[in-house]
């Protein structure tokens, strides 16, 4: 049997090992001196708040390692990796640094936009607190159902559905979590009922799926498609605003009738606030000729995401419309996360 095109967890690990051997070696330490005509410290780090070997510890250090000899002759960028409480401490990690221009925050879209909708008590305002530096990629969310189930099409899943309202319920890894709210949103732009079942990861969530426990999941394109390729769930539809590189075959819900049920998930990059906006900008600028680089977007493809260099301006403009969309999806839902 040929070799599968598509690079195994394993193998993507063992690339993101070989990147992060090519990083300095010794312990990353604050440094005050910004090297000649660079805004820059010379040694600066990018905290990532989900531990090594994942999707988004992967993305820091392939940013790691190409942004640091593009701030200057001499520079060096670590990934510092601060994982718990859904990337939180990685936020306070980042509050708690000076505003030299020297750490970073990583950090995927439930810091800088669902923190601040469903926790009373978020700890920290991204409007106040942090600088944005840049946009980095986008990674999308589909809806999937087990491999025996009736439904071959979205139209016929939403069917199925109303005719079947004590079966209708769709899994996602935690309470809270992003699938969480597209599941949300999808009964809402559906006009249909859908119970909610959380899950303490998104492995356990797969198996039930996997096994005709559960009715529907929603998790991102990456997770899904081993299972989706062995036959064993079927993606009946995804999130995205276009058809994805990795799932041409299979329609958007806007394809399907549902415009409303469209949206990401994204990583970007931060800042204290008071950060020097020299420092800014010279970050935001290696960031996005990194991320202009043939294999850079290589590697970002291999990870399922899309890569999307913006300015800090435009970066703050998706942030607060991203809150208005998912407000009032949360709000609907009743979740506080602290109550």
């Amino acid at each position: 049997m040929p070799a599968s095109p598509h690079p195994t967890r394993r193998t993507l690990l063992a690339r993101s090992l070989a990147c992060a051997a090519a990083l300095p070696m010794a312990g990353w330490a604050p440094s005050a001196r910004a090297a000649a005509g660079s805004p820059v410290p010379d040694s600066a780090r990018i905290i990532v708040g989900f531990g090594a070997g994942g999707g988004i510890d992967l993305l820091g250090r392939t940013v790691a390692e190409r942004i640091g000899p593009l701030l200057g002759p001499g520079h060096h960028v670590i990934v510092d990796n601060r994982p718990g409480a859904s990337g939180q401490i990685a936020a306070q990690a980042l509050l708690g640094a000076p505003a030299d221009g020297a750490t970073y925050l990583l950090a995927p879209l439930i810091t800088p936009v669902l923190s601040q909708i469903v926790y009373r008590k978020p700890g920290y305002d991204p409007a106040t607190d942090f600088a944005p530096v840049g946009l980095v990629a986008h990674f999308q969310f589909a809806l999937a159902v087990p491999a025996h189930h009736p439904a071959k099409t979205v139209g016929e899943f939403i069917a199925w559905l109303r005719a079947n309202p004590g079966q209708a319920n769709f899994g996602s890894p935690a309470t809270g979590s992003l699938p969480h709210f597209f599941g949300l949103l999808l009964g809402s732009a559906a006009k249909v009922d859908i119970v909610h079942v959380a899950y303490k990861g998104g492995a356990p969530m797969l198996n039930d799926l996997a096994g005709g426990q559960l009715s529907s999941a929603i998790q991102t394109t990456t997770e899904l498609l081993p299972l989706h390729r062995q036959g064993r769930i079927r993606i009946l539809g995804t999130f995205s605003d276009k058809r994805t590189r990795e799932l041409p075959e299979v329609p958007t819900f806007a394809e399907s009738g549902y415009p409303r049920a469209v949206g990401s998930g994204w990583y970007s990059l931060w800042a204290r606030s008071s950060t020097p906006p020299a420092a800014v900008a010279a970050v935001n600028r290696a960031l996005n000729t990194a991320l202009a680089a043939p294999e850079v977007r290589a590697r970002l493809v291999e990870l399922a995401l899309e890569p999307d260099p913006r300015t800090p301006a435009q970066l703050e403009t998706l942030r607060v419309a991203e809150i208005a969309r998912w407000r009032p999806v949360v709000e609907a839902s009743g979740f506080v996360a602290d109550a």
